[in-house]
């Protein structure tokens, strides 16, 4: 349907283990994961370089961004057996909810429709980390079907990093470990296929879907004002329910849902002292919303799908120790969306995707505030055989969040009238597969342009350092993507990158008279994921190449604040062990990651250049060389025709 350019991954078709959703949308063109740590530590992405703020996310239909969570940890959502991630890179479908200004995450679970498999995942590794992954779909092929599936982790992250303060003073490398930076965290889901039978044999499906999460994350803080004893308790409780039954000559689609998250910090009273912050706070977020519309082929040639969806959400916070508890807010949003496709002649495809949104926000003690924004794309495609070419082009919004518009009574003031983020883009790509006698050959590439207008900002005011959140901000945003994957002769290759060059409008760094841009902070200009596998028998051999460079760490891109490049390489081994006719396929796996344990680099410092820790991000290392040892076992129900082949 209706939509730009889109990516998906697979847990089963990684080349690499996939140790939390980060690693697994990482290699994705077009998407950066920021990590704060470790695996499982804090980590957002960002899609054609907008903020983590300004993507949003959706598990089995549910948004789990909103105002009261802009930027979503990954680190906090579940990963189970037969998970699908996809990336829309620009332009999401109009009826999949409200848009994003930078791209939208879609997470779908397994489905109870999928085939009858029993999988699991088993790994120990680095850093006291233990994770498992079971899931199972089971149940009648033509009447109820079943899909349930168990996560659990934990790790003390505790790798060691580069004393940046001791170095200095000592003049040789001294080491420090990273202290109260673990987490333990399990979940469920489960997911019911109904079917629904109606009058003249025709049938309809309900689907039911479920998840469960408890999460205890340690926060370390930054290595120049560590918070040793803070930790985040959170929960999370999703539910949502969908109906579809066949209607003239397509189908009607009803589907609800809610959501609970659950959030408490706990801190020592010595730390809230340095951090000014509270010793406990409980917080909660509830949403709920509901959506009916109708797909279906008017013609032979034209797809629509149309829907009318409402939601609400509310942030809650509870009792608040050391520090006066923010406000709570509201939000209600009713939208109309429309996607349609539409063959024009034998080659070319019309795609057409708006929507129409009116978000009303409120706040205790703050004035309410309503905003109506349309947003909408068009685009072509072109089916030239083995070459597909296609463009976009359209507008974007987002709202501000609860904190943007409403403040927290403590470090941020609030701005009630603050305008929602909006950006144009347009983008050009196509894509070619092709096979040449036992050589398979998929390549993509495409361009795109970012214009962002009143972009929020927070502005430092009064004399008590406190900031307000301002629409000041212009930027823009230009690059390329590019996937090649190739395989043959017992090789497989899979080559992602990005190319980007940013603009920050809003800031003017004078050089030699003239007026000179800084590029964004937090973006790098070149993204490049590289792997190289080679099968031999039962075993598969991987070498793996990760490369960062040109990112920026502060708004007015100064020299002494550019984050150094980094090249990070990777090895891995994967054996499929014979069990018996019957029992499922049994592999085993030992992969190496940071394989030359790179944990040092320069980094432009005030007086001069320094040696210290590398990382997405100053003050927050990222481990050195990690080793995982994992198993995974797949087994088809007897009976049930289903083929599962050994990961590639």
């Amino acid at each position: 349907m209706g939509g730009g350019f889109v990516s998906e991954a697979r847990v089963a078709d990684a080349p690499r283990e996939i140790t939390d959703l980060a690693s697994l949308v990482e290699p994705l063109p077009g998407v950066h994961v920021r990590r704060l740590g470790a695996d499982d530590a804090f980590s957002t992405v960002s899609v054609r370089g907008t903020s983590s703020t300004q993507v949003a996310v959706y598990l089995a239909g549910v948004p789990l961004s909103g105002g009261a969570d802009p930027t979503l940890d990954l680190a906090t959502l579940p990963l189970f057996p037969g998970m699908r991630a996809r990336v829309y890179r620009s332009f999401a479908p109009a009826a999949l909810g409200r848009g994003s200004l930078g791209g939208t995450l879609v997470i779908d679970p397994p489905a109870p429709r999928s085939k009858p498999t029993t999988e699991a995942w088993i790994g120990a590794g680095a850093f006291g980390s233990r994770r498992m992954r079971v899931g199972d779909v089971s149940g009648d092929p033509d009447g109820i079907r079943v899909a349930t599936a168990l996560s659990a982790s934990r790790s003390d992250d505790d790798f060691s990093y580069l004393d940046e303060a001791a170095t200095r003073d000592r003049g040789t490398d001294v080491l420090a470990t990273r202290a109260n930076a673990g987490h333990s965290a399990a979940s469920g889901l489960a997911s019911i296929g109904l079917p629904v039978q109606l009058g003249g044999g025709k049938r309809g499906a309900l689907t039911i879907t479920s998840l469960a999460q408890i999460r205890r994350q340690e926060l370390p803080g930054p290595l120049r004002g560590p918070t040793p004893f803070q930790r985040l308790d959170s929960n999370r409780l999703v539910g949502a329910m969908e109906l579809t039954l066949p209607a003239g000559d397509g189908s009607f689609g009803a589907r609800t849902w809610a959501r609970r998250e659950g959030l408490s910090i706990r801190d020592a009273p010595t730390s809230t002292q340095i951090t000014l912050g509270p010793s406990a706070t409980d917080d909660a977020i509830l949403a709920a919303g509901g959506s009916v519309g109708w797909k279906g082929r008017p013609s032979e040639k034209t797809l629509i799908e149309a829907r009318l969806d409402a939601s609400a959400e509310r942030f809650a916070p509870g009792t608040w120790i050391g520090f006066e508890a923010p406000p709570s807010a509201r939000r209600t949003n009713t939208g109309i969306a429309l996607d349609a496709r539409a063959r024009v002649a034998p080659p070319i495809t019309v795609m057409l995707s708006g929507r129409g949104d009116v978000w009303f926000d409120s706040a205790a003690g703050t004035a309410s505030t309503n905003e109506t924004r349309p947003s909408g794309n068009v685009g072509l495609e072109a089916d030239l055989g083995a070459i597909t070419l296609a463009t976009h082009g359209g507008v974007l919004a987002r709202p501000p969040s609860f904190v943007e518009r409403f403040g927290n009574r403590g470090a941020f003031l609030g701005e009630p009238n603050l305008r929602p983020e909006s950006a144009g883009t347009i983008d050009l790509g196509g894509e070619i597969t092709k096979r040449v006698g036992p050589m398979r050959l998929h390549v993509e590439l495409a361009g795109f342009a970012t214009w962002a207008e009143d972009l929020i900002v927070f502005v430092p005011t009064g004399a008590y350092g406190r900031a307000r959140a301002t629409n000041i901000g212009r930027g823009r945003m230009l690059g390329t993507e590019a996937l090649l994957q190739t395989s043959g002769f017992g090789f497989e290759l899979r080559v992602a990158h990005t190319a980007l060059t940013t603009q920050n409008q809003s800031e003017c760094r004078f050089v030699a008279g003239a007026c000179e841009r800084p590029a964004l902070p937090g973006r790098p200009e070149h993204d490049l994921y590289v792997d190289l596998a080679y099968t031999l028998g039962p075993a598969r051999l991987r070498y793996g190449i990760d490369v960062v460079t040109g990112i920026q760490a502060d708004q007015k891109g100064e020299e002494k604040f550019i984050v150094p490049d980094r090249v990070l390489h990777g090895a891995g081994i994967r054996v499929a062990v014979p069990v018996g006719s019957g029992a499922g396929n049994l592999s085993l796996s030992l992969e190496v990651r940071n394989l030359f344990d790179l944990r040092v680099a320069e980094y432009g410092g005030t007086l001069g250049p320094v040696r210290a820790p590398i990382g997405d991000l100053f003050d927050y290392p990222i481990p050195g060389r990690r080793v995982l040892l994992s198993a995974r076992w797949v087994f088809p129900e007897p009976g049930a025709g289903a083929t599962v082949r050994a990961p590639p």
